[in-house]
């Protein structure tokens, strides 16, 4: 089935978006639909190599460079590959949108404030906004402890990358402020973190399927 709708899972280090992601897109597709799964930073063979800057630990780079980093690696990412699929007709989901840089670079780092830092994003991503967002809230410390373990990881580095490596206490500035976002944006719906993967993978599949339904 040819549906044009935008999917996107946010949330804290290791709160499960792309094992949820991936438990979506497999189910949707079971359905029927035609659909791409991406994520961000690295959705691209160009950002790959800007994740690999943005994260990896033997790179310094400072704050501002972080938030222009992230802006080139969606710019690139939804020219070449969100925007395309949604013209197609297909279902994208996407792990990590905009919503991140308003939590890491603007709530917890305090780079620029949300109504510019929201401006500049919106520039980047030609003002394509997600169908619904779902934000996977898990504690700071739970979170941190899954993040850490590579094993399954594509992009991985031992001890954690450079923002993981940042502790409890930031992590902790970046769940209070997707919580704040959730308060704000009528897209977002909040999954709270305290059933098994597969209830929660239910929850979502419901809400997804709620949301095509009604458009």
């Amino acid at each position: 089935m040819s549906t044009e709708f935008f999917i996107v899972f946010e949330g804290p280090d290791g709160s499960g978006k792309s094992t949820q992601a991936e438990l979506l897109f497999n189910t949707l597709k079971n359905d029927g639909y035609s659909c791409i799964i991406t994520e961000e930073p690295g959705g691209t063979h160009e950002g790959k190599r800007l994740r690999d800057i943005l994260l990896n630990p033997e790179w310094e780079i400072c704050s501002k460079t972080e938030l222009f980093l992230f802006l080139a690696d969606r710019s690139e990412h939804v020219s070449r590959v969100i925007q395309p699929a949604l013209k197609e007709g297909k279902i994208v989901i996407c792990s990590r949108y905009f919503y991140s840089t308003l939590v890491y670079q603007g709530i917890a780092r305090k780079i620029a404030g949300l109504k510019f830092l929201t401006k500049i994003n919106l520039f980047a991503v030609n003002n394509i906004l997600p169908d619904v967002v779902f934000y996977l809230d898990v504690l700071p410390e739970q979170g941190l402890t899954k993040a850490m373990d590579t094993s399954s990881r594509t992009f991985s580095f031992h001890g954690g990358d450079r923002i993981e490596r940042e502790g409890s206490s930031f992590q902790q500035q970046v769940r209070e402020g997707y919580l704040k976002l959730a308060s704000q944006y009528s897209n977002i719906f909040v999954v709270l973190k305290h059933g098994s993967i597969q209830e929660i993978s239910s929850t979502v599949y419901n809400v997804t399927k709620r949301r095509l339904e009604h458009d």
